[in-house]
């Protein structure tokens, strides 16, 4: 029984590379987790792109769900755009998809579609700039992090990994270049707790960054997402729900935020 995300982006991905797995499914695909209930993509950001995406999704009679449109004037923006349909085994699908993942820098996504094999159409988001998309808000994703982490060279896990015994272990020998507080109380000899704490403050200052990011997304698409729900989006028909869409975001959605000190979003 295959997983339908990793089926879908051999899908989009038939005539040249367009996707790439992302947060919860590229978690799957380097065999972190054996699941993930919805399915996230990064997208080229081209006009291209977008199109083969939405016709890939349209055989599958899927719907938008009230978000931005799969358009590049938003995606360039930090938005993302979503989607579900039910398959043929009656299994709700979401698809969700940015050309901006959050913290990730455009030269690395750009780099990801560069260098991708043209031979496999299964791809994903390299492991450090996961371990980017993954400082979010939520708890859980501190301990996927560390066994991300894991999979890396000990000269890069030292500086992400959030398992306090592992930077205990990697700063003698790996550490001594690092500003991590954590590593740097690590190479005091200060003692585990003292580590652990560092951990701690490091991650609650991540989960504030993408709180206030998220927000400042959540702020500037209030109306815009009011009016996708009175327009009743998610019952019309992909093609008119998409033009309907960028004919409400011409108008109510910024393509960009004003700077604000906040990187990329995934809204």
């Amino acid at each position: 029984m295959g997983n339908i995300y990793f089926q879908l982006t051999e899908a989009f991905n038939a005539r040249q590379i367009t996707v790439a797995l992302a947060s919860g499914q590229a978690v799957v695909y380097y065999r972190i987790a054996i699941m993930s209930k919805d399915g996230d993509w990064i997208v080229r950001e081209t006009p291209e792109a977008c199109e083969h995406v939405l016709a890939e999704l349209e055989k599958r009679g899927a719907t938008y769900r009230p978000s931005p449109p799969l358009d590049v004037r938003w995606l360039s923006g930090g938005w993302s755009s979503h989607f579900e349909f039910v398959d043929e085994r009656v299994r709700r699908v979401r698809c969700d998809f940015m050309s901006r993942p959050p913290r990730v820098d455009l030269a690395t996504v750009e780099r990801l579609f560069a260098n991708a094999d043209p031979g496999s159409r299964l791809l994903a988001i390299d492991l450090e700039s996961l371990i980017l998309m993954k400082r979010s808000q939520r708890a859980k994703d501190y301990a996927v992090i560390g066994e991300l982490a894991s999979r890396l060279p000990p000269e890069r896990e030292i500086d992400l990994t959030t398992d306090p015994d592992r930077v205990l272990e990697l700063a003698p020998q790996h550490g001594q270049a690092s500003s991590r507080p954590a590593v740097r109380a690590a190479l005091s000899g200060a003692g585990r707790r003292t580590v652990v704490l560092a951990l701690a403050e490091e991650t609650d200052e991540l989960q504030e960054d993408d709180r206030r990011r998220l927000a400042r997304y959540e702020a500037a698409a209030r109306e815009y997402l009011a009016a996708c729900r009175r327009a009743a989006i998610a019952r019309m028909p992909l093609r008119e729900a998409h033009g309907r869409l960028r004919e409400l975001a011409d108008r109510l959605l910024p393509a960009e935020l004003p700077p604000g000190g906040i990187d990329h979003a995934n809204a």
